[in-house]
């Protein structure tokens, strides 16, 4: 619940900020020292306003991090725009975002957690749209599908907008889908905890990326079937 402007309260204790203040200023501390040095405390020091100032434009700190973070989907979104012209097929597409999206998110662990996973509820396609509108000059064109995928709150739900095109094709059963969706996700979920838990290097990401989606691969075609075949056959794709 945002918190009420106290019946006489001076423009000096709350002063004219907006919500575009505090993400800019949350933004730059992450840039020049890391998430963990955001605080209320610090907001309101660099701000020079009081620290209850904040929660008249956030619910809480979490959620203006998770604002100030959201440039870090910029180069993911831009990838897909740019990679998704080449997409041939179903396959295509869906181990392209993967691809791309495990890169990112080994790349920016902390700012992929925090709007990921600690804001599973949000709405990232509405979240995008109004930081879109503070920050006009980071505008990233989306395709309906980009769009699509970004406001679906889930992990497993957008994932799973894409595997159910696979089992529309043919490729795969439901129940067979079903099974796709939840052990390439918990895969991920198993190589994301140890780059946070490991000092992972820069150059060692994209061996990891591609040892990744290697085993997605391998499992997949454990399951795949052609279409029109009701038997499971082991192809390699």
């Amino acid at each position: 619940m945002f918190i009420e402007i106290p019946e006489g309260a001076t423009h000096s204790f709350f002063k004219n900020l907006k919500r575009k203040d505090y993400v800019e200023k949350a933004a730059e501390i992450i840039q020049n020292e890391g998430i963990e040095a955001v605080s209320i405390r610090r907001i309101a020091k660099e701000l020079d306003c009081s620290t209850t100032a904040m929660y008249r434009h956030f619910h809480n700190l979490n959620e203006l991090l998770f604002y100030a973070q959201l440039s870090a989907l910029n180069t993911y979104i831009y990838n897909l725009q740019q990679r998704s012209s080449s997409w041939k097929s179903i396959w295509d597409t869906h181990f392209d975002i993967w691809e791309l999206y495990s890169d990112q998110a080994f790349r920016k662990p902390k700012a992929f957690e925090l709007i990921f996973y600690q804001n599973m509820n949000k709405n990232l396609g509405s979240a995008l749209k109004e930081y879109y509108e503070m920050f006009p000059e980071a505008i990233v064109n989306l395709t309906p599908l980009v769009k699509n995928m970004l406001e679906i709150p889930g992990f497993y739900e957008r994932d799973w907008q894409i595997v159910q095109q696979i089992v529309e094709q043919g490729f795969l059963s439901e129940e067979s889908g079903k099974k796709i969706n939840h052990i390439e996700c918990n895969l991920f979920l198993g190589y994301f905890k140890y780059v946070q838990e490991t000092n992972i290097q820069p150059e060692e990401i994209p061996t990891l990326v591609n040892q990744f989606m290697n085993e997605i691969k391998e499992i997949i075609s454990l399951y795949v079937t052609f279409e029109g075949n009701k038997t499971l056959h082991k192809i390699s794709l």
